[in-house]
């Protein structure tokens, strides 16, 4: 049965959780380079004006697919900040980097809640090919207007998520806890089990990676603290 590594990260767009009121940034490029996954879930993902995406230079040096969804302007002082009149100095969004042959299938609208400054969140849908067998993966990155944000787009997620008729994978940062996120997506489990925010001292998990129940989960971790305000998190999964 054919197997996979597969990772989530919010970035934090390359910046360091704030201390003394500043956020200074860190090797972001090497922090993904370091996790070794055949697929990686980048939340925060951050394009400079003008500039090149990490994620961009991670998957060319990986020899890897990008895929991206953006999800508004943004700015990175302050962080995180993305106004509502596309006043910014970059684009932050969703990205999955894939080492494995893979294509777009689109984006899963979760829309907005009261209180979100980023005007456009979704889920990034990619069929990815794993040994001759289809798997479809929802990268997502949900609001962290709680409590009421996560399940509104939770709700809205589960009605757009692909059919049973082949192996399947959300992950991503859901802004929610576990049991939560299972009570707004019934018919998946969870694979890591750990804390993994704030990343020096997590005491939540937050960010998750969810198969459905004949996916069998060869090993799973929570990832070392690399920089950004979260933990990344791992699993091994083996298909059916």
């Amino acid at each position: 049965m054919p197997e996979l590594t597969i990772a989530s990260f919010n970035t934090h767009a390359g910046l360091q959780a704030r201390r003394k009121g500043v956020c200074e940034p860190y090797d972001l490029e090497a922090a993904l380079l370091a996790i070794d996954a055949d697929v990686i879930v980048v939340q925060e993902s951050w394009t400079p004006d003008g500039g090149t995406a990490a994620v961009r230079r991670v998957a060319e040096a990986a020899g890897a697919g990008l895929f991206e969804l953006p999800f508004g302007r943004a700015r990175l002082d302050p962080w995180p900040h993305v106004p509502r009149n596309g006043d910014g100095h970059g684009t932050v969004g969703l990205a999955v980097i894939s080492r494995l042959p893979a294509e777009m299938r689109g984006r899963l609208a979760v829309g907005t809640v009261a209180g979100d400054p980023t005007p456009e969140r979704g889920g990034l849908h990619v069929l990815l090919d794993v040994a001759g067998t289809p798997v479809d993966l929802v990268g997502v990155h949900l609001t962290s207007r709680l409590p009421y944000g996560p399940p509104i787009q939770l709700r809205r997620l589960h009605r757009q998520l692909p059919d049973r008729d082949r192996p399947a994978i959300v992950a991503g940062d859901c802004n929610f806890w576990g049991p939560g996120v299972l009570a707004f997506l019934p018919g998946w489990k969870r694979t890591v089990r750990g804390r993994t925010w704030p990343a020096a001292r997590p005491h939540s998990q937050i960010d998750h990676i969810l198969v459905r129940p004949r996916t069998e989960v060869v090993h799973a971790e929570v990832l070392p603290a690399a920089g950004s305000d979260h933990r990344g998190v791992r699993a091994v999964l083996r298909l059916p």
